[in-house]
């Protein structure tokens, strides 16, 4: 008899920073109650972390007992090996109901015998421990694995390893390959959890089942990191069709709608660049980050992540002449707000250089006699009608391989030689346009139209406000923004003072 776990809450919180609203937890428990899951993964147990992180990535003491009284089902939370050790297993653990709370441990196969002995722990303080084996779709052939397997005897202690198909990406053959290998080495019950980057997650579950896999996971509307999962709707389904489970449709049609309209907020499920990810066994990770700035096409993150070298040969930006100052042109509301006085300061300063660092106020300073660059970022070469002349020279990342617009004019486009104040966040327009304001040697750099955000809408505007807070903090001459922003560590003068 396959037993069902529902990880909603665990791998949706990859799209909702794992905070959820608490009417939808408390409907989320009643509907599922009534349906035959047998586990429910609430989130994860971490060590405090840099950043913001929601409820369900910490599971604090009095979120555990709320969710307790919520259910009669067993719960489940999630480790991740590589963030912890066996010092750290008792704050982890601690005030866990132990006859009611598996451990399971994520893992790569390079970490199993550390991840062996975590596990022996935990179950030597009473848990039920499962480990979930990561890439599977890379282990295939990996005949050390099936040593490690063999040696290390892991149904002694682990009741269930994990066969996690994370790119999305292995086949049903391989996958009953896998497990039939797996078997002729080791006693241990098999779960499977696999990814629907190329829609394969229904057919490699039944692929699983088939062979006696007895723990199967699942999500509502597949809601999960990059492309998603196993919808845990559809699978209740076809197990209510094949007589296999009594399931109330009404019941799991009202759970499934409440889902809806996160799926509509966070639009999560497969697309080309997901499929290319899981067609190549490449990190959904990559994926993610570069959809969710939304600073890319499909097709240029599609070109990235396909390793094809971009052929477009331009000349390096290296060092430049020195320029006294400069102002960096942001996509805030202020500088529709404050753009007669922006102009006049820029017409009173004439030998400020200008750089744009979005397309979208580019017209609005074309009658200024200032020299102006355009420091471009992702697709912003898609967003322009025509060239601009008052635009002296177009300035790319170094490496521009997912900017694929045939660039129109080679003579005034010029590739950064390389980025030397931050090690992250290389493809962003501010980081661009200060290292563009570097090789000038600006000794006054303004910041016009970085606003930051007065309220947090989505992802989106998380990551952002994130990404330019940390290349402010990176960079090591003083910025001084000249409109309203909500980013620290800015020096702040008004526009109104310099005119």
């Amino acid at each position: 008899m396959i037993k069902l776990v529902d990880c909603t809450l665990r791998d949706g919180g990859y799209y909702t920073n794992w905070d959820f609203d608490k009417n939808l937890i408390k409907k989320y428990f009643k509907y599922i109650n009534q349906l035959p899951i047998d586990i429910i993964e609430i989130g994860y147990r971490n060590k405090t972390k840099e950043g913001y992180f929601g409820e369900f990535f910490y599971l604090p003491q009095n979120t555990i007992k709320r969710l307790n009284k919520s259910t009669e089902k067993k719960l489940s939370i999630m480790l991740n090996a590589k963030d912890c050790n066996l010092k750290d297993l008792d704050n982890l653990l601690k005030d866990l109901n132990k006859e009611k709370t598996i451990i399971r441990i994520a893992t790569a196969v390079e970490k199993l015998e550390t991840t062996f002995l975590l596990a022996k722990e935990i179950n030597k303080k009473g848990f039920q421990v499962a480990i979930n084996i990561m890439y599977i779709s890379k282990i295939v052939n990996n005949n050390l694995f099936f040593e490690k397997l063999k040696k290390l005897k892991l149904e002694n202690n682990v009741f269930c390893l994990y066969l996690v198909d994370s790119y999305g990406s292995i086949l049903p053959m391989d996958l009953e390959k896998l497990i039939n290998k797996i078997k002729k080495v080791s006693n241990i019950e098999l779960g499977f959890h696999g990814h629907n980057n190329l829609e394969m997650a229904l057919i490699n579950t039944l692929t699983a089942v088939k062979n006696k896999v007895k723990y199967i996971d699942s999500t509502i509307l597949g809601m999960g990191r990059g492309a998603g999962n196993l919808k845990t709707e559809l699978f209740l389904t076809y197990l209510k069709s094949q007589k296999k489970k009594n399931v109330n449709l009404k019941t799991l049609g009202k759970l499934t709608e409440l889902f809806v309209p996160l799926k509509k907020q966070y639009e999560w499920g497969t697309n080309l660049a997901y499929m290319v990810s899981g067609s190549y066994t490449l990190p959904q990770k990559e994926v993610m980050d570069a959809l969710k700035v939304n600073r890319y096409s499909l097709a240029g993150i599609v070109d990235s992540l396909h390793k094809e070298e971009n052929k477009q040969n331009i000349k390096k930006l290296t060092q430049e002449n020195s320029v006294n100052s400069c102002i960096i042109i942001g996509g805030g509301e202020s500088i529709d707000n404050h753009l007669n006085s922006i102009k006049q300061f820029l017409r009173k300063n004439k030998k400020i250089t200008i750089i744009h660092s979005t397309s979208k106020y580019i017209n609005k300073f074309k009658k200024l006699s200032n020299n102006q660059l355009f420091a471009v970022a992702g697709d912003e070469l898609t967003k322009l009608d025509k060239i601009y002349t008052h635009i002296s020279k177009y300035i790319l990342e170094p490496n521009f391989k997912r900017i694929k617009e045939e660039l129109f004019d080679k003579n005034i486009f010029y590739e950064l030689e390389n980025i030397n104040f931050i090690n992250k966040y290389k493809d962003s327009p501010l980081t661009i346009s200060l290292q563009i304001a570097s090789n000038l040697n600006c000794k006054e750099i303004f910041l016009v139209g970085f606003d930051g955000y007065s309220e947090l809408k989505n992802k989106k505007d998380f990551y952002l406000m994130e990404e330019n807070q940390t290349i402010i903090n990176s960079f090591d001459k003083p910025l001084i923004s000249l409109t309203e922003t909500k980013y620290k560590n800015l020096l702040q003068k008004s526009i109104y003072s310099q005119i």
